[in-house]
This record gives C-alpha cells, sequence and structure tokens, in this order.
C-alpha cells in the first residue's frame, strides 16, 4: 500500500464518521428531539424574548468562514491554512458573544434576595445584631429601622 492510498482511506473513513455523526443530529433536529426555534432569541429576566444581534453575528461569521473554506479546500484538492486574521476575527465574534451573555446575566439582579421573594415585591428587613456582653436574644434594635 501506498502512503497516498493510507491517507485516502483515512479522510475516507473520517468524512464517513463526520456525516455520520451530522445525519444523526439532522434526524434529532426533524423528529424534535433538538430544538432550534430559540437560537436566535434571548429571553430576559422577566419572561420578555428579543433577538440577539450578537448570536446572529457569531452564526453568520460561522457559517460564512465554514462554507468559504470548504469552496477553498475543494477548489484546491488539499487543506489549506487558514489565515490567523480569520480566525481572529472569528474569535471577535464569539467573545461579542460570551461577553453580551455574560453581561445579560448581571444585569437587574438584586442582591440578597430570594427570587420568589422578588417577585412578591417583599424586601426582608436587616435583622438586629447583637452588641459586645449581651446575649443574641438580647439584640439592640437596629437604628435604620426606627
Amino acid at each position: 500500500m501506498f502512503p497516498f492510498d493510507l491517507a485516502m482511506m483515512v479522510a475516507i473513513v473520517l468524512s464517513v464518521i463526520l456525516l455520520g455523526f451530522g445525519a444523526v443530529i439532522l434526524g434529532m433536529i426533524l423528529t424534535g428531539q433538538i430544538d432550534l426555534s430559540d437560537i436566535l432569541v434571548e429571553s430576559g429576566e422577566n419572561g420578555s424574548r428579543k433577538a440577539s444581534l450578537s448570536r446572529l453575528q457569531f452564526l453568520m461569521f460561522s457559517f460564512v468562514i465554514a462554507g468559504l473554506y470548504l469552496v477553498i479546500c475543494v477548489e484546491s484538492g488539499t487543506f489549506v491554512d487558514v489565515p490567523p486574521g480569520v480566525l481572529v476575527l472569528l474569535g471577535i465574534s464569539g467573545g461579542s458573544y460570551v461577553v453580551s451573555k455574560g453581561m445579560g446575566k448581571g444585569l437587574h439582579k438584586p442582591q440578597g434576595v430570594a427570587p420568589a421573594q422578588r417577585q412578591a415585591g417583599h424586601h426582608p428587613r436587616p435583622q438586629p445584631v447583637p452588641m459586645h456582653g449581651q446575649p443574641a436574644g438580647e439584640a439592640q434594635p437596629n437604628v435604620a429601622a426606627q
């Protein structure tokens, strides 16, 4: 066996494995086991739903770069090197998605209030703190509560 034949055989086997995984995922999407209806939607804390520009940008950049890479590889007949600038642009796109996701999690969250209490509009009162030399049951009243 020549090295070219071995390389071609490995490429065919890997291609069949990847196509098999793709077929399984596509089958799961078609049968409803994988739901893609909210792929470009962000849900707010109050239940609102809005389109996500960062998700759309990341999805579009990924498909464009993958499609162009596939076309270039097919035309040249070999795998080509991806220029570092393209990887940087893809990283910026993915980074903007991650940053927007992180910023969305930290907004509008009151500190120290349970979600059930937050929905009911209940804000707990601070408990009195015992002073030195007093038993825990005889705490001084909180000055802010008076």
